[in-house]
């Protein structure tokens, strides 16, 4: 995190973006049943194909997806939408949130309470987000209302 612009930023990796773009696009894609190829969510979702596949792997360990070999093989949902927060995504891809903690040492115990408290409150807000709320707020954007 750092404060910029009067406001505070929280900093979230390129590879942790990908991530969470290719689990809502499988998410998106769930009912089909059918895997989904790196390719097609690297060009639906703007993902570099060679990164993309690094990044599978990485939720594939998590248990976020599971990958189908074979020609009609790619990746699907190992979870459903419900079941999967923006949380457990960070957390496979970026690690725990503010671990370690920008201060950890004797000279700050008064700033490590604070942090500890901030790691917290951002972890519960990830938590309260799943891969359906996600795919439900883009459904209600792209209604048209008459």
């Amino acid at each position: 995190m750092r404060f910029r612009d009067g406001k505070w930023q929280m900093n979230i990796s390129s590879r942790c973006e990908y991530a969470c773009r290719a689990v809502v696009e499988l998410g998106r894609l769930q009912n089909n049943e059918e895997p989904v190829r790196a390719t097609d969510i690297a060009e639906k979702r703007g993902i570099p194909e060679k990164y993309l596949v690094h990044i599978m792997l990485q939720l594939k360990r998590a248990g976020i997806v599971r990958s189908v070999r074979g020609a009609q093989g790619g990746y699907m949902l190992a979870q459903s939408p419900e079941d999967i927060t923006l949380f457990s995504i960070v957390n496979a891809i970026d690690g725990p949130v503010l671990d370690p903690l920008p201060v950890e040492d004797s000279r700050a115990p008064d700033l490590e309470i604070s942090w500890k408290a901030v790691a917290k409150g951002i972890n519960r807000v990830l938590e309260g987000v799943t891969v359906r709320d996600l795919l439900d707020r883009a459904a209600k954007a792209d209604m048209y209302y008459i």
